[in-house]
């Protein structure tokens, strides 16, 4: 409608810019429609006006900031939009943690940086849900924002249980995560005392609530946290989850077992990510596996932030840091050659994917060998 409207306008600009060439003034139009005057067409001319528009093409440029491209085409009168690329630049940490120094290529020894695009997830909402964040650490930089909790006991904007503020510092804290630009957005589903699949699907419902209602539809979940036994209720509401056009990301649990006995690690729709050793690439010795499992990512010795510090840093291990690497990166594509429908973006990722390095899984029937790899610049 837009581009219609507008050859209709430029024709009478056209008419008037040739009666009124001589002077060099701009004539006044009005558009039919305001957003014409905020975009930049290329309009391809027939033979029958090449050459007024070649005569014109500076007055009109100057006086409708309007891109004439091909005036010598052969092609009937066309107008299309000009679209905006950008040259995608490359970042570097020359001291990033041994987790997140490994994502970034193929294989080992690690080569002590992490390169990373630039956009660096700028752009994305990664809603953790989790037990809270510390907002005001300095791996978050004014990022982090609470959304609402749900649990009782857990109203109050710290996390008591020191876990929601590392897994948010991995997915996105600006020296030790993964998606350096990205937005992160607190949901508080756990208390001291633990939390109910209720909780869950509660803080679930927001998410997706959120999403809808912004204009802004980049949008992550990470939920490191699972039920045992696998909950139908919970597995529903994450299929809504992704049918929303919201990518998620869960951790595969910590407990040497089958990942498809819990939830959501047993959502088909969401991404479950196994944790490995820091040290080399061997399936970590409590990291949960199966079909259910969709990639690995380090899992031990994870470095993030202190929930209690603002300065601070901890080191701990589990799946729950394995799957927030995965959100980040994520985030890191999405900003980078942007979003895509959650069923494509996880076809990318698992071909982005090191393939064949994790070790430890010849008796784990049924576990991809897929390990998380980062995109280039």
């Amino acid at each position: 409608m837009v581009a219609s409207s507008f050859i209709k306008i430029f024709s009478i600009v056209m008419l008037v810019a040739l009666s009124i060439s001589a002077q060099r003034e701009c004539p006044s139009i009005q558009a039919e429609n305001n957003d014409t005057e905020k975009k930049r067409f290329i309009v391809i001319f027939d033979k029958k006006v090449k050459n007024a528009a070649e005569d014109n093409y500076e007055i009109m440029k100057e006086c409708y900031k309007i891109q004439v491209q091909n005036i010598n085409s052969d092609e009937k009168n066309k107008v299309e939009e000009d679209k905006i690329f950008r040259r995608h630049r490359r970042a570097e940490d020359d001291h990033p943690t041994r987790n997140v120094d490994r994502i970034d290529q193929a294989k080992r020894p690690l080569n002590g940086k992490f390169i990373y695009p630039d956009s660096a997830g700028e752009g994305v909402n990664i809603f953790i849900v989790d037990g809270g964040i510390s907002l005001t650490h300095r791996e978050f930089g004014g990022r982090a924002k609470f959304g609402r909790a749900f649990c009782k006991g857990c109203e109050k904007e710290y996390d008591i249980n020191k876990h929601g503020t590392i897994v948010a510092s991995v997915a996105a804290g600006k020296t030790v995560g993964v998606a350096r630009k990205a937005n992160i957005i607190d949901v508080r589903v756990l208390s001291y005392k633990g939390g109910t699949t209720t909780d869950l699907i509660e803080g679930l419902s927001f998410v997706i609530h959120k999403h809808k209602n912004s204009k802004y539809k980049n949008s992550i979940v990470n939920m490191s946290l699972n039920v045992i036994p696998p909950s139908r209720a919970l597995n529903n509401v994450v299929k809504e989850v992704t049918d929303a056009g919201i990518h998620m990301t869960v951790s595969a649990g910590n407990f040497e077992t089958d990942a498809c006995g819990q939830s959501p690690a047993s959502a088909p729709s969401a991404i479950t990510v196994g944790a490995t050793f820091d040290t080399n690439d061997t399936i970590a010795d409590f990291s949960n596996f199966g079909k259910c499992v969709d990639i690995f990512a380090p899992g031990v010795n994870a470095h993030g932030a202190e929930a209690y510090d603002d300065n601070g840093y901890v080191v701990f291990s589990g799946t729950s840091f394995s799957s927030p690497l995965v959100a980040g990166t994520l985030a890191l594509l999405i900003s980078k050659n942007g979003n895509k429908p959650p069923a494509e973006l996880t076809k990318d990722l698992i071909k982005l994917s090191t393939k064949g390095v994790v070790k430890g899984l010849k008796h784990k029937k049924g576990t991809p060998n897929t390990f998380l790899r980062t995109p280039a610049p």
